[in-house]
């Protein structure tokens, strides 16, 4: 198995990333300085992880250079650690009592001083280096989002390193821009090709106009999940243009035990479903796309699946491969009852 720190050390090297790109102090070799960086806002959402988040808290606390806002929203905790924790920091504490992460998103962004809105979960660790990676991608030309790469903490026990082998949350190595006119729907549809949500940025401008997160999709609402999806598929849609930058990097400890993996991809299946029913409602792209997309790639690549594994030729067992499948089936079901509990929340928490 591979330790965190052995694993940090390959990927530096595959990036060309020396020490002095990461914001670590120490000799550069005679390089120039590095270019200033952008103001950046940072938004942390959380709900009653102390530990994940203090490890979070931590990371930031090593960025070099310094991030210029620390935004952590507490999302309608159950207790008073959240609020305590922040306090023995430099970072800002902000409670959003309505639950759902796509509301917390939306709080921190209306929060925040800057234009550049990045945000991380509370459990990743970020890279000391993640926001020079941040501002390397908004650098490019009309960029509006910018999604990094996301790396195991470690592969230390078998459920983490079938994550991986399921797909993990790292997109490679290589630096990629995304905009609509250059997309096949195929690629405006799947989304999971842009989207890294524990890792990612916005223009605050974007975001306002493209009026937040939805708030019925994601974590804390009742079938959590997909806001991320929906959030990008919006901006390329709308003709912005995102780009995906290894060199932003934060660190995930992934599940440890299968029940934690096991209940991750039932999540996955279930959200991805709902996502594909919105874009769907919302004629975003093409119905007839959609359609063919569910029937002729998304389906068969489930069943597919799901057939390998009976016959012992896949490499996630069974019991992972039928959870994301009834994850998917249950999907339709979901789409209607999250969209009912989010109007029934703001009724009860009006704006």
């Amino acid at each position: 198995m591979l330790t965190g720190r052995e694993i940090e050390q390959y990927i530096y090297y595959q990036l060309g990333i020396s020490p002095a790109m990461r914001g670590n102090s120490g000799p550069t070799g005679g390089a120039n300085p590095p270019e200033p960086l952008p103001a950046i806002s940072v938004v942390v959402c959380t709900r009653d992880r102390p530990r994940s988040l203090h490890r979070c808290l931590a990371s930031l606390a090593r960025l070099d250079p310094e991030a210029c806002e620390v935004i952590v929203v507490d999302n309608a905790s159950g207790t008073g650690e959240t609020k305590e924790l922040v306090s023995e920091t430099p970072f800002r504490y902000v409670r959003e009592d309505r639950p759902g992460l796509n509301w917390a998103r939306n709080r921190g962004a209306g929060e925040a001083s800057h234009d550049i809105v990045a945000y991380v979960d509370d459990d990743v660790m970020v890279d000391p280096g993640w926001l020079r990676g941040i501002a390397r991608g908004f650098r490019s030309p009309g960029v509006d989002a910018v999604t990094g790469l996301v790396l195991p903490a470690e592969l230390e026990t078998r459920p983490q390193l079938l994550f991986e082998i399921y797909s993990g949350m790292g997109k490679g190595m290589e630096a990629r821009r995304y905009r609509n006119p250059l997309m096949y729907p195929r690629g405006l549809i799947r989304g999971r090709d842009v989207v890294v949500e524990t890792n990612m940025a916005f223009r605050r401008k974007v975001l306002e106009g493209l009026g937040g997160f939805d708030t019925a999709l994601d974590a804390g609402a009742p079938y959590g999940g997909g806001g991320d999806l929906d959030m990008f598929q919006r901006v390329l849609v709308s003709g912005g243009i995102v780009r995906y930058e290894p060199a932003a990097i934060v660190w995930r400890r992934h599940h440890r035990d299968f029940e934690g993996l096991r209940r991750q991809l039932f999540d996955n299946g279930r959200s991805y479903g709902v996502y594909l029913m919105k874009s769907w409602k919302e004629r975003r792209i093409g119905r007839s796309e959609i359609a063919s997309y569910v029937v002729f790639r998304w389906a068969p690549w489930l069943v597919g699946r799901l057939g390998l594994g009976l016959v012992r030729r896949h490499r996630l067992p069974l019991q992972l491969l039928w959870a994301e499948i009834r994850g998917a089936i249950h999907s339709p079901w979901a789409y209607v009852q999250t969209y009912r509990h989010d109007r029934s929340n703001r009724k009860e928490f009006p704006l």
